[in-house]
């Protein structure tokens, strides 16, 4: 473990820097020197425009999927990670600043957003002189559109009418401006949601993927923007929409990751192919300063073998088959469990060097998810019939030994497998019948197993303000999230609230 020690500590300093240059970037916009005078260097600067960090680590700590396994663990982790991983599993405020925190990723979504507000100001410059960059205004906007997204579903209430208009939302940062947060305040939730709209719906009849060349999917292609169209109507509760935009993103036959192939792969073969661009099922893919990778399996509140068999237990599902998805342990303890989804990517310092950055390369957007999310859009549409075919599809995928010809999966059985789940809450509960709370929990469901230790299922917990309930691995002692409970608002980062900007409720 010590070469593990040494390359740790040389990503401290690295993210330390990072967060220490904080106050610069609050002063200064990364990318104000950059003169942008081609449509060629516009795109070389929207690679910025994704962002560097990722919340994979505290989202994750804060759902259902962990729970205390005790302090054996903690030798493998570093004390500022344990002490974060604890906080996020109490849902106290993380004061942590380094990467996989939630002031790291404030600062890595700003930051893509700053080189979007650039490359537009550049494009609109060349737009003037006649020169076509349509589609470098595509992805700039959708970009622009995605990081401010993501911010306002980690640093605020989800999106419900009854409270969008109150509920602190973001600053929405649309300008190139030297001092990003020095005149900015945070809007409505329902504000921030009303120019994410402007911004998504206009940029992306202008995406074309002829732009990106061999490296398509490190990009908002046409079929990774509709899926991020598929999750922002789903989230505000437009159906058809956002059926409509899952339609475009998968395409006629849609390909999904096949878990039943996944299980014969060798580990390490099973950590490279999940995040590759030769996976089909991927639609984005980002690389971020990380080390959950390295580090996923050790944390104290982590998933363990009682949230793994109550999940993957035999035959536990619509059609009372086995689950091909597989967990792993490492020998140090059987609770060190992991799905072996991540490949931990190490930039070394030089060449003879075993110190350096860990990176991790997230998939933002996959058809797995596009097709979960279709099959609760058709249910809200009353389409059945066709969240049915979702389903088989799904299930031919994720469960060993399935064929839809031989076992066709009815409204009736997943009216009668899924009323034993808990009722889920949306804002627009009370449109709902038994047979749509049924399929959204069905939806709901395969989401949570197929984004296990992604982060996903946090998003979930707010969207359908589902009550968890963590509890001490040696007293029993519980705390319960309700429901609309504040700390469901990940506070944001204490050196932006020095700045004036207006803190989360507690």
């Amino acid at each position: 473990m010590k070469n593990k020690h040494i390359s740790f500590y040389a990503a401290v300093l690295f993210c330390g820097l990072l967060a220490t240059a904080c106050n610069d970037f609050l002063d200064e916009v990364p990318d104000n020197r950059t003169v942008i005078t081609t449509k060629e260097a516009a795109s070389e600067l929207l690679v910025s425009a994704y962002p560097s960090a990722n919340c994979v680590f505290f989202t994750e700590s804060m759902s259902d999927n962990v729970t205390d396994r005790g302090n054996t663990l903690d030798p493998y982790v570093q004390a500022d990670w344990n002490r974060a991983n604890r906080q996020a599993f109490w849902w106290e405020d993380i004061d942590m600043t380094y990467q996989d925190s939630p002031g790291y990723f404030w600062l890595g979504c700003y930051e893509a957003i700053a080189a979007a507000n650039h490359a537009l100001e550049a494009i609109a410059e060349m737009k003037a002189k006649g020169e076509d960059v349509s589609a470098q205004k595509g992805e700039a906007l959708v970009c622009r559109a995605y990081n401010h997204f993501m911010l306002v579903n980690v640093f605020a209430q989800h999106y419900n009418p009854a409270y969008a208009a109150t509920d602190l939302g973001v600053a929405y940062v649309t300008e190139p401006e030297k001092e990003v947060f020095g005149h900015y305040e945070r809007v409505s939730v329902e504000e921030t949601y009303k120019r994410i709209r402007e911004d998504l719906e206009a940029g992306l009849p202008l995406i074309s993927n002829k732009t990106y060349g061999e490296t398509p999917k490190y990009h908002f292609t046409r079929e990774a923007a509709q899926a991020f169209a598929c999750r922002f109507y789903l989230y505000i509760g437009e159906w058809q929409k956002a059926v409509d935009a899952a339609d475009e993103a998968l395409g006629d036959k849609p390909t999904l990751r096949n878990w039943n192939e996944y299980i014969q792969m060798s580990t390490a073969n099973r950590e490279k192919n999940y995040t590759s661009v030769q996976e089909s099922a991927n639609l984005l893919l980002t690389s971020t300063v990380s080390l959950f990778a390295r580090d996923q399996s050790f944390y104290r509140y982590g998933y363990s073998t009682a949230v793994n068999n109550s999940l993957f237990g035999q035959n536990d599902n619509l059609v009372g088959l086995t689950w091909a998805y597989r967990a792993e342990a490492y020998n140090v303890s059987s609770e060190a469990l992991t799905m072996m989804k991540w490949k931990a990517y190490l930039k070394s310092e030089s060449v003879n060097s075993n110190s350096g950055i860990y990176y991790l390369m997230v998939p933002l957007f996959t058809t797995d998810e596009v097709v979960c999310d279709r099959i609760e859009a058709l249910a809200m549409l009353g389409r059945y019939d066709d969240a049915c075919r979702d389903i088989e599809l799904f299930l031919t995928n994720k469960v060993k030994n399935y064929e839809a010809a031989q076992l066709p999966v009815t409204p009736e059985m997943v009216e009668n497998y899924y009323k034993k789940s808990a009722p889920l809450h949306p804002w627009y509960e009370a449109q709902m019948d038994d047979r749509q709370m049924a399929f959204v929990n069905c939806a709901v469901d395969f989401r949570r197993r197929e984004l296990l230790m992604q982060g996903g299922r946090w998003f979930d917990i707010k969207r359908f303000d589902i009550e968890i309930t963590h509890t001490a691995y040696q007293t029993g002692a519980t705390d319960v999230l309700v429901r609309r409970d504040p700390r469901r608002a990940v506070q944001i980062p204490e050196e932006v609230i020095s700045y004036g900007i207006a803190p989360n409720p507690r």
